[in-house]
Parts: structure tokens; sequence; C-alpha cells
């Protein structure tokens, strides 16, 4: 028996492309359409954190000396009319949390991205939010300290506080929330997809010694929500975000250490990934790099490779793309996951 030739880089993307095409099906399209009109409701919905509360115990946060910056928040409105704040140089990290009016029980940490110079607030973050709640999600978004600033800790204050801020997530409490530690997704976009996955793969890095009870739980996330996320920090990287994680002259061990295209843990839970193959800041090779890197591992990978589309999107896109059901499927994902 002759074998089979394995397929190219090429070959993939023409599959991936073929299958956006029959995604675009007339009566698939209509059902994108109707569901992304749905989702962009959320331009109406305007509402804010039922709770904020600081990641840290008082004077007991890792990873200092802290840079002499001064955080703020930059609010504006995009071109459609929706609002569009960024924290930048951020200090006090926050846990913003959304309670589901409907709650099932699962809950998702939200990590926006930003090149780990800036924090997006509403676009990845506040918007996916909401989306969740209206699926009974618990939703949480996580405002994570700058590798960019300088800290003392250097790359991995991002990652301190992610690890933190599951822990709380897991851990809830009177007067918080009450959520399965079971079912906790982790969702995140471009730099914020990459801290997500270091948060997947490090999950036996203790990063912070232990403060209280919460830093007893696990770390590690019961499934991944990536979205046109960076993966490498190698050849081919988004130089923004290697260059505000990692600073101008990296050595090869820091590349490798938080590149992702290379051997995974076994434990790396499920993943779901979306990526534009026309995406002009993060291109579409980390996601083929991370499906390939995960399938070596044995890991559990549902990639979506969409034609049209662009990067940082979040639930903003054109509903005549097929790209704009990534929610849909993504829902879908979380159901056969038991994570919904």
């Amino acid at each position: 028996m002759t074998d089979l030739p394995k397929p190219s880089r090429r070959d993939l993307l023409a599959g991936a492309t073929l299958l956006s095409g029959a995604l675009a099906a007339p009566h698939a399209l209509a059902q994108a359409a109707s569901s992304a009109t749905e989702i962009l409701g959320f331009s109406k919905d305007t509402r804010e954190p039922d709770l904020v509360l600081p990641l840290w115990p008082e004077r007991r946060m890792p990873g200092g000396p802290v840079p002499q910056v001064t955080e703020s928040v930059d609010d504006q409105w995009d071109n459609a009319g929706l609002r569009y704040r960024v924290a930048e140089h951020v200090t006090r990290p926050t846990l913003s949390y959304f309670a589901a009016a409907n709650p099932t029980g699962a809950a998702v940490l939200i990590v926006p991205g930003g090149g780990y110079s800036r924090v997006g607030i509403d676009r990845e973050g506040y918007e996916s939010a909401r989306w969740m709640n209206a699926q009974g999600v618990a939703a949480f978004v996580l405002r994570y300290r700058l590798p960019a600033d300088r800290w003392g800790g250097k790359a991995l204050v991002a990652l301190q506080d992610a690890q933190r801020a599951m822990r709380l997530i897991r851990a809830g409490g009177p007067g918080r929330w009450s959520v399965d530690p079971r079912r906790v997704t982790v969702m995140g976009g471009s730099a914020g997809g990459h801290l997500a996955l270091s948060l997947c793969v490090k999950v036996y890095d203790r990063t912070y010694p232990v403060l209280d009870e919460a830093d007893h739980l696990l770390t590690r996330p019961d499934g991944a929500i990536l979205l046109y996320p960076v993966v490498t920090l190698g050849a081919g990287t988004h130089v923004g975000s290697r260059l505000a994680l990692l600073g101008p002259d990296p050595s090869p061990e820091d590349i490798a250490q938080w590149s992702f295209d290379g051997k995974l843990p076994g434990i790396t839970p499920p993943i779901f990934l979306v990526h534009a193959v026309h995406d002009r800041v993060v291109p579409v090779d980390h996601a083929l790099a991370l499906f390939a890197s995960v399938r070596a591992s044995g890991g559990a990978i549902d990639m979506h490779l969409f034609e049209d589309g662009a990067h940082g999107l979040g639930l903003r896109a054109d509903p005549s793309w097929p790209i704009a059901r990534w929610p849909d499927l993504a829902r879908q994902w979380q159901v056969r996951n038991g994570l919904s």
C-alpha cells in the first residue's frame, strides 16, 4: 500500500478555505447573519461589571518593583459608534465580574489583547462577558499588568495575574459568586490569547508564593477559546508582542520558554481556535503551528480558519463573513466539552 503524502501548508489552507465556503452556503449565510445580528445587540447593552475586585492582597503583589508609571484608561468610540476603552500602564490588576441572569454554574476568564503594552476593556473584554452571560456563563474580565512597563518580574507578571485570577474564580466565596471549579474556560485574543495559552501550558509553574487559601487551587483551565492568538515568539512572530514581553534583545532560551509551537505537555486542556487566513497582524501560521503542536502532544483542538476576517475583531465581525459565526461554533464546542 502506497503511503499518502503529507499535506502541505497550502493544502491545509485550501481545505480550510473550502470549509469556510461550505459554511457560506445560502442557508448557512442566513443563519450566520441572523446570529451575528443577535450578537451585535451587545452595542445596546452597556452594562458595567457587577463587581470589580483587586487580584492581590494589599502590599503583597508579587513581581515588583513597581515601575514608575501612572495607570490610565484611553476612552474612545470607533467608527460604528461602539465604545473602545483601553487600559494602559496597569499597576492595580483587577478581575471584573459579570453575573449571568440564569447561571449554569460554568464560568469563563476573559483575557483581552493589546500586544502586552495595553489591555482592551470593551472589545474582547466586556462585550464578550455580556455575550457569555446570555449563555448562562459567569464571566470574569482580567485587567493584567503589562511586561512592556518593565516590571521587576519581567514577562512573568502577566502570568502571575492570570494564575491568580483563575484561582480566585474557583475560590468564589460568600457575597461573590458560586461556580463549578471543573467548568472554567479561559478565552483570549491576540496577545491575550498568548497569555491564555500560557495558562494552559504552564500549569505546574508556581510563579509566586502562596498568599492565602485560594493559592492552593489549580490554575489549569478546563478549556480554552483562542482568537487569532500569538503562538510563537520566534520567526514570524508579532514583533510588538515579543518586544513588550521580552525586551529588545531576548535570548533564545527566553524565546523558547514563551513559544508554544514546539512540544507541549499532554495536560494541555481542549482548545477552540479561530483565525483568519488574511490576518495582517498575527499570521495564520501561528494557528497552524499550534494545531500541529497540540495534535503531536495527543491533545484536543478544534481549529477554524476563515478566508475573510480581521485581527482583533472580537464580536464585531461583518455579518456577511463566515467568521462571524465563530461564537456559535465556540458555544457548540463548550457544550460538547461539558463547559456550558
